[in-house]
């Protein structure tokens, strides 16, 4: 675990711009994804208490991404940050290239930053602390009943922003989109933990919203019955669960809002999920090679289109919200398995093993650079349908992998995180309760 962890770690310290320190989208992009930002600030610590890093360096890097994301004068609005910036400046790419204002980028960047803040304390806490205070949850609350947006696109027409005549008050070109978030997978609820604890009242949305999000159950055959994500990617069930720590909470309850609905163990749920989607995978080994009871897993990745070019992939697997399966040829992410060590340790060391052992016809290691070499660890994807490796990395593949085996290892990460104020203020709103046993 420690060497691949070590090469999660290579990629989000090393792929940086030169001047920011901001980590890279991806290993072959121009540009920085704020969501990745919060899985490298989570990275710090972790680097630190691993002995990769100084608490000098790790403080340094965390200082300069930063500043150079807060001093930003194009990257937010409302408080959230864009969710493409500048590698080198942190601003709005040039030629418009930013895409919207994101409310889950700038959520997964958030939690990232808070555990940073709780960390190294000091300047790094007070920008942090800034940056929270000044989100303002509640102007993207513009859809039916008070759901979040998932974002500002400054590129619409006012006249063509399904809901800007909703927010008058939002100046200049651009419109809230109109997808908004409203389903009950991880990135969801993770958006709605933070928004219901807005450290300004008036910047807050209604905790009903979190119970609002639609809660549907589904099985596959005989297995165990859970509350499913849109496409069931395995990272709408283990995102929030790298800072959130699910254990020891008790299953949450609708009706303390006075909402109809599933009381829910999330670690449970999520549990319920990967087995499941394992299970899926071996049912389908006779029909892709990839698949194995010990190669499983399907995330959004770099992989191949059908005429073998590199290609951005999203998988879809029921039981889902779609009620349909998009195989994609069944790539196989290995950070899927690998995130998910925390519910399902056993599977996923199983996977892990299986994946760094793998052999191309010259007995060399098909997915592993070797991280003590300043590799990266285990390939983003692969097909051997295809007889594709992935010659890239993503930080939100290798991020959340890296938080996860640590939590397993440590919990270091979910002490951090749950520790902020704000989580501490979340929790209490949403009236999550711990386990009683």
């Amino acid at each position: 675990m420690d060497a691949i962890q070590r090469g999660c770690f290579n990629f989000l310290w090393k792929e940086v711009g030169e001047e920011s320190g901001l980590v890279k989208d991806r290993r072959l992009a121009d540009m920085c994804s704020v969501a990745g930002v919060g899985f490298q600030l989570s990275s710090l610590p972790i680097g630190v208490e691993r002995g990769w890093i100084t608490r000098e360096d790790g403080l340094a890097r965390a200082l300069s991404v930063l500043r150079t994301l807060a001093s930003g004068r194009d990257n937010r609005k409302f408080g959230v940050f864009l969710h493409f910036v500048d590698l080198d400046s942190g601003g709005m790419l040039p030629g418009g290239r930013s895409e919207i204002y994101s409310t889950v980028d700038h959520t997964l960047f958030t939690a990232g930053a808070m555990t940073a803040a709780q960390y190294f304390g000091g300047e790094v806490q007070a920008i942090v602390d800034r940056l929270i205070d000044e989100t303002n949850w509640k102007a993207y609350a513009v859809a039916e009943n008070g759901l979040l947006s998932m974002g500002w696109d400054p590129r619409l027409e006012r006249s063509e922003a399904p809901l800007a005549k909703e927010r008058p008050s939002a100046a200049g070109p651009g419109g809230f989109v109109w997808p908004r978030w409203h389903i009950a997978s991880d990135e969801e609820r993770l958006v709605y933990f933070l928004a219901v604890a807005a450290p300004r009242a008036e910047y807050a949305v209604d905790p009903a919203d979190y119970y609002r999000l639609q809660r549907t159950v589904k099985r596959h055959e005989d297995m165990p019955p859970f509350v499913v994500s849109w496409n069931g990617s395995a990272f709408t069930y283990f995102f929030a669960h790298c800072w959130i720590d699910y254990r020891g909470l008790a299953a949450d309850d609708p009706r303390d809002f006075g909402i109809d609905g599933p009381r829910v163990d999330w670690f449970e749920n999520s549990r319920r999920a990967m087995l499941t989607q394992r299970q899926r995978c071996i049912e389908a080994a006779n029909r892709f090679k990839t698949l194995a009871p010990d190669r499983w897993g399907f995330a959004p990745c770099t992989g191949a289109d059908e005429k073998g070019h590199s290609a951005y992939i999203v998988q879809a697997l029921r039981p889902n919200l779609m009620d349909h399966d998009d195989w994609m040829g069944g790539t196989v992410a290995p950070y899927a398995a690998g995130s998910s060590i925390m519910v399902t340790p056993a599977e996923s060391m199983a996977a892990l093993r299986a994946y760094r052992a793998l052999k191309d016809n010259q007995g060399r290691p098909l997915l592993w650079s070797d991280p003590r070499e300043g590799g990266y660890g285990l390939a983003d994807s692969f097909n051997l349908d295809q007889r594709h490796v992935s010659p890239d990395q993503i930080a939100i593949d290798a991020g959340p992998m890296l938080l996860a085996i640590e939590n397993v290892r440590s919990g270091l990460i979910w002490r951090l995180f749950m520790s902020h104020p704000v989580a501490k203020r979340a929790g209490e709103i949403l009236r999550l309760r711990p386990h009683t046993s």
